[in-house]
Order: structure tokens, then C-alpha cells, then sequence
């Protein structure tokens, strides 16, 4: 494998250059042969990454796939394999090289003496603040299997959430691009011939039909810049949330939305449940959890209430009070919590509001579902409606003056 080194000569001098090795340390111990002191070492990347250019896309490594590394590791761990030798097992069956080249270059830093939960601190694209938590947890306590066997199973549940948002998404979206596409065509191409005829036969338009044909000339003279409008339009939203401020409002309006926001709630209420869960059975600390949870909330709205609910807790407080004043989560969660911390079983109890919640979006989806069904229709349907009879007025006034 080749590897981009940066290192200093014996002169102080800043030397660069490739060179191949099986590992970083092969390369390390060849430049102090060289008399060079080593700056950095990297793997030569190739294809676009080695040109400069980045695609996320590309390079994203799926949760899916991290999800299916943690239960492999958990299974070979358990087994007794020294961990060295399971990372290199796992990374030869792993089918995203993104992350097949990440394990490669863990497992290389576990055999020059890191731990493994420093050596995966070091790729936070990859693994999330959870995840190391729980490897730091299972090393710290011998059980690395247990805690990862955990986090799987944590996973599983994070997707399965996932794909039912995705499901109740999927609908709505292929109607809205259809009705789109169908409603673009017909004025792009359909309602200039209908234009044509009724200008041969001079006949008088009503303002129905003048103003779909006025429509149809600006969308057809515009097109280009209309689709270039939204394209940029896109992606200065996308680059606008990056600002705490637009992400706030952005998340606030989410969750006021008519049956979607109800649906976003319980979404998150379930994952932060899920994951205050599991991170408490792992026996993280409940500051370092509020911590991780708010990083990984995906709301702004329910990120704030949660760190600012941390902040209580710091100073003593019982953390089911704080979330009660904030007043993000429902009653619910607070009295369950609540019940949990005076038995010692927060643990059982979040696992149980997740539970719940879980099986409330299983409603709100199939609701969802029923809601949008005949509303997208009855936009479809009235809009190409409305395009027909606007066209069909002047062929009946033509034939009422023809007889």
C-alpha cells in the first residue's frame, strides 16, 4: 500500500514525498532509516479523492453498515479473537470501502498500542460520540462484546424508526414529483397547440383559459431560469442551516406542521428514550449521556432542551423536573422517567417509553398515510381538471357559434 509522508531531514528541512509499505509504522521505521523525522503519514488516496475533489455521497459510510461491523465485532469478540485480529477479518468482508480502509487503518493503530476507542475517536464521521462512549464503557469493564452486542441492538431499533419515517415520506413525494411532471407537461406542450388553434379561429377566450395560457407561455419562456432558481434556492437552504438561528426556527416550524409535526415528535421522544436507555444500562454517566444525546437529537428544538436540562442536573437536580420545565417532552415521559428514577430502573422505564412511542408513529405513519392519500389525488386531479376545462371552453363556444 502506498502511503503520502511529511516529514523534517536532518537540516530541519520539510521533505514530502510517497512511499510503499504494508502499514504506517513500516513507513515510520523506513524514513528514520532515511535519517528523516516523520511529520504525518497518510494513505495515498486515488480516483477523485486523490484529485482534490470530494463527494460526500461517495465517501458517506451508511449506518447500515456500521450496524452489521458492530454485530460481526461483537460476535468474534466474544469468541475470543484478540481484537487486532477481528478488525482485520471484519475489513476484509466489509463491502464500503470507506469504511474498509477506516478499519484497516484502526486495526493498524490497536496493534501499535492504541485503545480501541481512541483509535475510532480518530474517524467521528464514521462512529458517533455513542458508539465510543459504549466501546470506552466495554473496555473499561471487560465487557466490549456485551456493550457492542448493545449497541447493535440499539441500532436496530434507531433503522427500523427510520425506515418507518422514510415509508410514510415515500408516498407523498413520488405524488408531488408526479403531479409535477404531469402538470409542467401539459403546459409546456399540450396547451400551446390548444393556443395555437384558438388563435386560427379568432374566437374570444375566457379568463380561465387566458390565464393558463398566460401560465404556460411564462413557464415555457422561463423554464431554465425557474429550474436554476430552485436549484440555488436549494442549496442556500441547505447551506443556511448550518446557522443555529435558521436551524432553530427551521426545527420549530417542523413541529408545528399539521400531522407531521406530531409525527416528528414522537420520532424524536422515541430515539432520545431509546437512547438514554441504553446509555444508562451501559453505565455511562447521565451528564456524559445528556451530552451525547443533544449531539445526536437531529431537532435544534429538542438539542437545547436537552442540554439545557443537563445543566440542572449538574447542580443537583433530578433530570424528569428539568425536562418537566423545559416542556418539550410530553407528560408522559416525565412521570415515567420520574418513576424510574425513584425505583433505580430508568433503564426499563425509558426502554418502555420507546417502546410506546415507537408503536404511536406506527400510527401517526399509517394516519399519515390515510391523510395525504386522497389530499395529493384531489391536488393531481384538480389541477389537471382545471387545465382540461380551461381548454375545453373555447372548442364549446366555437361549436355553439358554429351552430
Amino acid at each position: 500500500m502506498e502511503y503520502k509522508y511529511v516529514a523534517r531531514d536532518g537540516g530541519g528541512r520539510r521533505v514530502t514525498g510517497i512511499i510503499e509499505a504494508p502499514n504506517t509504522r513500516a513507513v515510520a521505521r523506513e524514513l528514520r532509516n532515511q535519517g528523516l523525522y516523520p511529520l504525518s503519514v497518510t494513505p495515498k488516496r486515488t480516483g477523485l479523492a486523490g484529485l482534490g475533489i470530494s463527494l460526500p455521497f461517495l465517501e458517506r459510510v451508511p449506518i447500515k453498515q456500521v450496524a452489521l461491523f458492530t454485530r460481526q465485532m461483537a460476535a468474534m469478540v466474544g469468541s475470543g479473537i484478540p481484537l487486532p485480529g477481528a478488525l482485520g477479518t471484519v475489513a476484509e468482508q466489509v463491502k464500503n470501502k470507506k469504511l474498509r480502509q477506516v478499519l484497516r487503518e484502526v486495526k493498524e493503530m490497536v496493534e501499535g498500542g492504541e485503545k480501541f476507542s481512541e483509535a475510532l475517536s480518530k474517524y467521528p464521521k464514521v462512529f458517533d460520540r455513542l458508539f465510543i462512549s459504549m466501546v470506552e464503557a466495554g473496555e473499561a469493564t471487560g465487557n466490549l462484546d456485551v456493550m457492542l452486542n448493545r449497541y447493535f441492538t440499539y441500532m436496530e431499533k434507531v433503522l427500523a424508526l427510520r425506515r418507518k419515517v422514510v415509508t410514510a415520506m415515500v408516498y407523498p413525494t413520488v405524488v408531488l414529483t408526479l403531479a409535477i411532471g404531469i402538470v409542467a407537461f401539459l403546459l409546456i406542450k399540450i396547451v400551446p397547440t390548444f393556443t395555437a388553434l384558438f388563435k386560427e379561429a379568432g374566437v374570444e377566450l375566457p379568463a380561465l383559459t387566458l390565464f393558463i395560457i398566460n401560465l404556460s407561455n411564462f413557464l415555457k419562456n422561463n423554464f431554465v431560469y425557474i429550474f436554476w432558481a430552485l436549484v440555488a434556492f436549494f442549496v442556500l437552504f441547505r447551506f443556511s442551516l448550518r446557522n443555529d438561528n435558521v436551524r432553530r426556527v427551521y426545527d420549530r416550524i417542523k413541529l408545528r406542521i399539521f400531522i407531521i409535526g406530531p409525527l416528528l415528535r414522537k420520532v424524536s421522544v422515541a430515539r432520545f428514550s431509546r437512547t438514554l436507555a441504553t446509555m444508562v444500562k451501559s453505565g455511562i454517566p447521565i451528564l456524559d449521556a445528556l451530552s451525547i444525546i443533544a449531539k445526536t437529537a437531529g431537532n435544534k428544538v429538542i438539542e437545547e432542551a436537552v442540554l439545557k436540562a443537563r445543566v440542572e442536573v449538574a447542580r443537583g437536580e433530578s433530570l424528569s423536573k428539568t425536562l418537566k420545565d423545559v416542556g418539550v417532552f410530553p407528560s408522559m415521559v416525565i412521570e415515567m422517567m420520574s418513576a424510574g428514577e425513584q425505583t433505580g430502573a430508568l433503564d426499563e422505564m425509558m426502554d418502555k417509553v420507546a417502546d410506546f412511542f415507537e408503536d404511536e408513529v406506527d400510527a401517526a405513519v399509517a394516519a399519515l398515510t390515510s391523510v395525504l392519500e386522497p389530499v395529493m389525488l384531489i391536488f393531481l386531479g384538480g389541477f389537471i381538471g382545471t387545465i382540461v376545462i380551461a381548454l375545453y371552453l373555447p372548442i364549446f363556444k366555437m361549436a355553439a357559434t358554429i351552430k
